[in-house]
């Protein structure tokens, strides 16, 4: 596994949705050493993809 099977979520709202609504498990929540934003981690898959494509979906609407 490398940093392109990985997806970075940084939008609250998004991870709240993958995670809860969803029922997608995340890897891991840490800080960004530079900027101190907090992100989640997730493994990239079809699931995850078609959870992110309903938050835009949704969020468009």
């Amino acid at each position: 596994m490398n940093k392109s099977d990985i997806f970075f979520c940084y939008n609250k709202r998004l991870f709240t949705f993958i995670k809860d609504i969803k029922g997608i498990d995340f890897l891991t929540v840490a800080k960004h050493p530079v900027t101190d934003k907090t992100f989640a981690m997730f493994i990239k898959n079809e699931e995850l993809q078609s959870a992110i494509d309903d938050y835009k979906r949704l969020s468009n609407n």
